[in-house]
């Protein structure tokens, strides 16, 4: 897992993507796959992350397309986008809220009180950023932001553009649960720091503390680098945005809440034709996976919940076979522990993950659906 310490200012790179020619595809998973075929480990990571889960919840998730280069960013008003500091500057952004049927808007006018430092992170400004939209964006609801500092230990969720390196042009995606540290000591006294999740084109992306109708914005994805990433307080501008939004347009329609939970769901009952051993809340992270054995009944509860389970395997030559059962569109991934870091499993398909050992070592599951729907489902391991 994450080992913690103070980093070099100069290791944390800035988030936003200077727009290529081209990009490199993820890799599919090998449908061929066999229980008598050793399992493929994929890149190691120091923590296992559900990349690519769509954002559908959070209809205000916007793509900033600006002059060669892109961004993520929040519509927290109708005419007022929040993005990264380190995004703005001179020319027009295109602002899409792919959640809020498509919903696009030009802006030219920003404010930001950042100062670019090449491409790391400048530890002395706020790098937090607002666009002024030339046309509203309507939600039905727009989000709190937070207007005092989190507590270190809050718990967390990134939203951002870039699924497994790759970037999107027609939506965004969460990741896993983070823990808000103090930057200070690590030299960012106007951010938070965490575990490292956000990638290049993640940059202004919301960081959300609670779920549902409570969550708020605290920070915005700021940059990140050797495992730890920079988020910027929003509190630190709450007043300067509250006075923009108020200037040009107002609030729009009711805020989302001031809620400071965690970000994931909370499961639910997983129905009655699921006869294996229920899920035991909370297990919205990997690292309180419920243990797997058999068949376990679960159900997602919303479309920020991710279940997760863990099992473990004695030695190589051991064929087994994870499955899902469900109604809906939830998929399963799963990682191993190699030792030192954490390896994604090739699937079998979108349901199922069959294999045979490559040595001893532990595994953890993630069930999510990939719409962000309600569902009940049936998880089983055979080996």
């Amino acid at each position: 897992m994450n080992t913690w310490g103070p980093r070099a200012q100069s290791a944390l790179c800035i988030a936003a993507m200077i727009v290529a020619s081209g990009a490199a595809a993820c890799a599919e998973p090998d449908d061929d796959l066999t229980p008598t075929r050793e399992e493929q480990l994929g890149e190691s990571v120091s923590q296992p992350i559900v990349g690519g889960q769509p954002a559908t919840a959070y209809t205000e998730a916007a793509l900033i397309n600006g002059p060669g280069h892109i961004c993520s960013g929040a519509v927290i008003a109708p005419k007022v986008v929040l993005t990264a500091g380190h995004c703005v500057g001179s020319g027009t952004y295109t602002v899409v809220a792919p959640y809020a049927g498509n919903q696009s808007a030009k802006g030219s006018q920003v404010w930001t009180d950042y100062v670019q430092q090449g491409q790391y992170v400048n530890p002395n400004k706020l790098d937090v950023a607002v666009i002024i939209l030339d046309k509203a964006i309507t939600l039905s609801t727009y989000p709190t932001l937070a207007s005092a500092a989190a507590p270190p230990g809050t718990k967390a969720i990134n939203v951002g553009r870039i699924r497994n390196g790759t970037a999107s042009y027609t939506g965004l995606f969460y990741g896993a649960e983070v823990t808000l540290r103090n930057g200070a000591s690590y030299g960012f006294s106007t951010a938070y720091v965490s575990e490292e999740i956000i990638q290049s084109g993640d940059s202004g992306g919301p960081v959300y503390v609670g779920s549902g109708a409570s969550r708020k914005i605290v920070a915005v994805n700021s940059g990140g680098g050797g495992g730890t990433q920079v988020l910027a307080r929003v509190d630190l501008a709450y007043a300067k945005i509250q006075q923009l939004i108020a200037a040009n347009g107002g609030a729009g329609g009711s805020s989302a809440g001031s809620g400071s939970g965690s970000g994931s769901g909370s499961g639910g009952s997983s129905g009655s034709s699921c006869t294996g051993t229920p899920e035991v809340e909370p297990n919205d992270t990997s690292t309180s996976a419920n243990a797997l054995s058999g068949t376990r009944c679960g159900a997602l509860s919303s479309g920020s919940d991710v279940d997760w389970y863990g099992w473990t395997v004695s030695g190589a030559g051991v064929n087994y076979a994870v499955e899902l059962t469900t109604t809906g569109d939830a998929d399963v991934l799963m990682w191993k522990w190699t030792g030192s870091a954490w390896s994604k499993i090739a699937n079998t398909s979108a349901t199922k993950i069959a294999a045979t050992s490559t040595g001893p070592g532990d595994y953890v599951i993630a069930v999510r659906s990939q719409g962000g729907n309600a569902q009940p489902y049936a998880i089983t391991l055979t080996k």
